[in-house]
């Protein structure tokens, strides 16, 4: 009951050199604390979907930023994704693909 969030952060090769991180958070509720509970944590991708409002956002959504303002590649960022197909998309619809 005390887990109110869960941040993670991956460090990606930068366009300019160094790292960039890219992040995703998941704000708990008590759709989350169940998976957690029942070791289900494959579940915890759609949890952050589900919790939008709440501030929640995906890592593909943080690498999508990152493409998007020119600071990582395009083929960096969709081999660092949780989810590379659907930041494949992401792109693709935002005209970067």
């Amino acid at each position: 009951m005390a887990l109110t969030a869960v941040l993670t952060q991956t460090l990606i090769p930068s366009k300019r050199g160094g790292r960039m991180p890219a992040a995703e958070l998941l704000m708990v509720g008590y759709g989350a604390r169940q998976h957690i509970r029942r070791n289900a944590l494959q579940h915890l991708h759609q949890e952050i979907t589900i919790t939008k409002a709440k501030g929640s956002f995906s890592q593909e959504e943080s690498l999508l930023q990152l493409v998007r303002h020119g600071h990582v590649d395009r083929e960096e960022a969709l081999l660092c994704a949780l989810h590379p197909d659907d930041l494949e998309l992401r792109l693709k619809a935002e005209g970067l693909g």
